[in-house]
């Protein structure tokens, strides 16, 4: 299913599954390889912001013809590098992120 603005109720519905199955994998991705917490990782990634850029990471995949799990990975990818670098940030400055 393609999207458009504004979204219909089924294409919000599904957008929110996506970007919801974006955030819990790669959450479950960098808890699998790194064994970082979880929870920890469920909190950042379902932020409002996080969720807010990830939705529109999304849509701009598909809207450049990318298939949904390509679109769906390459959003991920950028969900993860944005916590990694807020964790390096955030470590050089003395905060527990």
């Amino acid at each position: 299913m393609r999207f458009s603005a504004p979204l219909t109720p089924v294409q919000a519905e599904l957008l929110g599954e996506d970007v919801g199955m974006i955030a819990a994998l790669a959450a479950q991705a960098l808890n699998h390889v790194h064994g970082v917490d979880i929870e920890r990782l469920a909190k950042a990634f379902t932020s409002s912001n996080a969720l807010d850029v990830t939705a529109i990471r999304y849509l701009k995949h598909l809207e450049d013809g990318l298939p949904r799990g390509e679109a769906a990975g390459r959003a991920a990818t950028a969900l993860m590098h944005d916590w990694a670098d807020a964790v390096l940030n955030a470590s050089s400055r003395g905060d527990r992120a």
